[in-house]
């Protein structure tokens, strides 16, 4: 049977304001059905009871579909609560008309999953009872209770309904009249009426028999009830309910079988946009890490670690860029963008500067892998960018003279990068030192007084005539001290320039390095229990140690202010 839908589509949406349409295939009693379900929009105005003589009118020409008119949000709401019979009929394939260019109702596999396991729970609970009821009529029929009989046979009768209204309404009722029952499922189904109480005045009022059945033994009334017309009603009970049961496998399994489809298109689409995904993340790596990395000539001894090292810096940071400033080898060394010496070393160390937009806590690490230590400092974008407007030397000879190793594909920065003002550098870091290396000349005196006998407060002493030492020293050769890091780290970062303050604190014997550990300590002016070895020493030991310090520091100092002299043009006491 052929329906033309475009005709009754045109004949319909000039006379109502249809908002979808969908012509829903069915087999019941082994015959395909058509039924036409008309959504409304909501604003027509115009009741169910009205439109209907005018969609007869258009279907006239039309042989066998029938069809029922619902507003759209009711529609909606039916999908909602779980109508197994909307589900199917909202399927793209029955749809023939939409007023918007949205998608079909119902899109996800997750919801048709939700509705299939609903209408199944409710399919075993529903056969379950009617079977039950089943078998009390037949006990009652063996005692001749007819009435009771019959009672039992409408209720189980009753249950497969039930289901069938909860296949379409996707919620029951508790009205027990089966005609009632019967009339409601003729608008979705409309061969049920003359299928369930027969054509024939005889048959239609022995199926009535089962209403009043019930009606009787709940009035505890008699009724007269021959066992021909018991007998009969119970066998059509049963072909009717196997008509049930099929035309709701019928649904079930057409559902499924969209539901199969959809599932292996969603698997489909997931895993091609996951491999999607990882296609560009391997190229990204490839792109933004691997060929950077790569594309510096590190020795071959240490090229896996040194590999692995940077891949897991990049990893647990996600930075903007990542840039070497000085790296020591056992038979290469770096450039030295602070005038590194050349040298010898033992294990592969590098000294790194990371860009993040947020640091968060992270201001500085020291990370290993195999042979290869990592020395790193992380700035943010933002202090990066204001230090390059203000011409800051150190910000400014990181961005200009290191080797950017990795540069993420989003980071484009267009700072303004103003030069150097060496002229107004050396005035403020000489000014700076001055101060500093009078507090160092002061705590040197008090090593003279010869009133100082606390092994403790003269440790006190050398810890912070080192702490003083080490932050003059950085201001004046680099310009920049990283931020909540102890002065064990500050150390380590003097070694962007070169090693000769990490050497400096290089014990050559065991109370050496037992003091070194005091000196590097964040004591913040506290006093601490010394080890035995220390506390034993003689005063002239930390005077010693004393002397020796400010003068390793001092020394560094002066050689920085040359330094800047010499970019300057300038002599310190021209500008004093």
């Amino acid at each position: 049977m052929e329906i033309n839908s475009q005709l009754i589509i045109d004949r319909l949406s000039q006379r109502m304001d249809l908002d979808r349409a969908y012509v829903v295939k069915y087999q019941f009693l082994d015959q395909e059905s058509h039924h036409l379900v008309l959504a409304l929009k909501p604003v027509s105005g115009l009741s169910h009871k009205v439109l209907k003589p005018i969609v007869e009118l258009c279907l006239m020409d039309q042989e066998n579909i029938s069809f029922e008119l619902i507003f759209a949000p009711e529609l909606k709401n039916k999908i909602k609560l779980g109508s197994l019979f909307y589900c199917y009929a909202i399927l793209p394939q029955n749809e023939i008309f939409s007023s918007t260019r949205s998608s079909s109702l119902i899109s996800k596999g997750k919801e048709i999953r939700g509705i299939l396991d609903l209408s199944e729970r409710y399919y075993e609970k529903a056969i379950a009872v009617s079977a039950e009821f089943l078998q009390g009529a037949q006990t009652f029929a063996e005692i001749a209770n007819y009435p009771r009989a019959l009672f039992m046979v409408h209720q189980s009768l009753e249950s497969h309904l039930k289901l069938l209204q909860v296949m379409v309404e996707g919620k029951g009722n508790n009205v027990h009249s089966l005609d009632s029952r019967i009339r409601n499922l003729h608008t979705h189904f409309p061969r049920f009426k003359a299928f369930f109480m027969g054509e024939t005045d005889e048959d239609k009022m022995r199926f009535a028999l089962l209403d009043n059945s019930f009606n009787a033994v709940n009035q505890n009334r008699d009724l007269d009830i021959s066992a021909v017309d018991a007998s009969q009603l119970y066998d059509h009970c049963l072909v009717l309910q196997a008509a049930i049961e099929k035309l709701f496998r019928y649904f079930t399994e057409a559902l499924q079988a969209e539901y199969d489809v959809l599932v292996t298109a969603e698997a489909a689409a997931q895993a091609a946009l996951e491999k999607s995904r990882l296609a560009k993340m391997r190229e990204q790596e490839q792109v933004d890490a691997g060929a950077d990395f790569h594309s510096f000539p590190w020795p071959a001894q240490y090229q896996s670690d040194v590999q692995e090292l940077l891949h897991q810096i990049r990893q647990d940071n996600n930075p903007e860029q990542m840039m070497l400033l000085n790296y020591y080898v056992s038979d290469a060394h770096g450039k030295g963008l602070f005038d590194f010496p050349q040298q010898d070393n033992g294990k592969a160390e590098i000294y790194l500067v990371v860009i993040k937009k947020k640091l968060g806590h992270c201001h500085f690490r020291k990370v290993a892998y195999g042979q290869v230590t990592a020395v790193v400092a992380f700035l943010s974008t933002d202090f990066l960018e204001t230090k390059l407007d203000q011409g800051s030397r150190f910000s400014h000879t990181i961005w200009n003279e290191s080797v950017v190793l990795y540069r993420h594909s989003r980071y484009k920065p267009t700072y303004s990068v103003v030069p150097v003002d060496w002229h107004s550098t050396l005035f403020k870091t000489s000014t700076s030192w001055t101060r500093n290396s009078k507090l160092m000349q002061d705590l040197l005196a008090v090593f003279s007084f010869e009133g100082l006998s606390s092994s403790q407060i003269a440790v006190l002493f050398l810890n912070q005539l080192t702490s003083i030492g080490l932050y003059s020293y950085l201001y004046l050769r680099i310009g920049y001290a990283p931020m909540y890091v102890t002065i064990a780290d500050l150390v380590d970062w003097t070694c962007i320039c070169d090693k000769k303050v990490k050497e400096f604190f290089t014990a050559r014997n065991e109370v050496e390095e037992i003091l070194n550990a005091e000196l590097l300590k964040q004591m913040k002016g506290r006093v601490y229990e010394l080890p035995s070895q220390l506390a034993q020493l003689d005063m002239d030991y930390f005077r010693s140690k004393a002397k020796e310090i400010a003068a390793f520091f001092i020394g560094l100092c002066d050689q920085s202010i040359r330094y800047m002299e010499l970019k300057s043009e300038v002599k310190l006491n021209e500008v004093i």
